[in-house]
């Protein structure tokens, strides 16, 4: 028994240790989505004629519309919420609407997200944008990004708790924009949360990735996050965001229909991560070793 704690406590010493590394760097390749066609112009600025923008290591977004709403059913602002940008969901929830807060004094107008003037989008390819000529390959002149969330929670007395949701983010063409070379990039399932003070880090596994699109660097070489799904290797993402203050307050909230709604616009990024080849192949040796170490037992 001895032998199989240590193993299993070095293997998942050595994950703890590769999982709080640095984000990886990344690159997209916009030939899933047509970026080879040089009769659509997608190289619009863009100083060379490959599909690969040079590599970034985040994701960047900026006045974000967010949306939360609280369940208020039993008088407490305390439990369950949600955030979503989702225009079906804040309809059905009341959005958008105009009143006073529950301070009885401060107006609030609640509003539906103005994607053109970018309440859904990613605006950086951090540090490739700015300037918009740094090997993009287009961002934000011909294509740009979108993005979908819904996102499940617990409002604590320390902040939200989020247990579950998703992202969607969406290639957008603004040269054609007629749908037939867009479509899906990649997805995300929220696996978990941890604020510290008004700072919210949200945790993802990426779940889908159009093929070649998504590239990220495991300190070796580059994977494409498609293969890494497909060969259950674990891409994972982290969202930075600042939520201030964590719990609403009374001149912030709106009461429609049994919820309290927060509307605020939010600042962050978003890094991409695939395990490390070293961390891998240690994880390997711990099931291996907690194989072994189990035949030993049964064979006393």
């Amino acid at each position: 028994m001895k032998t199989l704690t240590t193993t299993f406590a070095a293997t998942a010493l050595a994950l703890g240790l590769s999982s709080a590394a640095n984000a990886n760097m990344m690159y997209l390749d916009l030939s899933s989505f047509g970026g080879n066609d040089a009769d659509t112009a997608r190289f619009i600025g863009a100083p060379d004629a490959n599909t690969q923008t040079g590599s970034f290591s985040e994701f960047g977004f900026s006045q974000m519309l967010a949306t939360s709403i609280y369940d208020f059913s039993d008088g407490s602002l305390l439990g369950d919420f949600y955030d979503t940008n989702i225009a079906s969901e804040l309809n059905a929830a009341g959005v958008p609407t105009s009143g006073t807060a529950i301070d009885g004094v401060t107006p609030v107008n609640l509003a539906m997200p103005n994607c053109p003037a970018g309440q859904c989008d990613i605006d950086a390819l951090s540090p490739l944008v700015p300037p918009l000529a740094s090997d993009n390959e287009g961002f934000l002149q011909s294509w740009d990004l979108q993005v979908e969330y819904h996102f499940d929670g617990t409002l604590t007395p320390a902040g939200p708790v989020y247990t579950g949701g998703y992202v969607n983010v969406y290639f957008n063409d603004l040269v054609l924009g007629d749908g037939d070379s867009s479509g899906l990039a990649f997805s995300a399932d929220l696996t978990g949360s941890n604020i510290q003070a008004a700072n919210l880090d949200l945790f993802f596994d990426i779940t889908f990735a159009a093929d070649d699109f998504l590239n990220i660097w495991n300190g070796s070489a580059w994977v494409d996050a498609a293969d890494a799904i497909a060969s259950g290797n674990n891409p994972t993402l982290t969202l930075d965001t600042n939520v201030n203050p964590p719990i609403p307050g009374a001149d912030e909230l709106l009461l429609v229909d049994g919820n309290l709604i927060r509307q605020s616009t939010l600042d962050g990024s978003i890094t991409g991560k695939v395990p490390a080849p070293g961390s891998i192949a240690l994880f390997g040796l711990g099931l291996l070793g907690l194989g072994l170490a189990g035949r030993r037992k049964k064979a006393a």
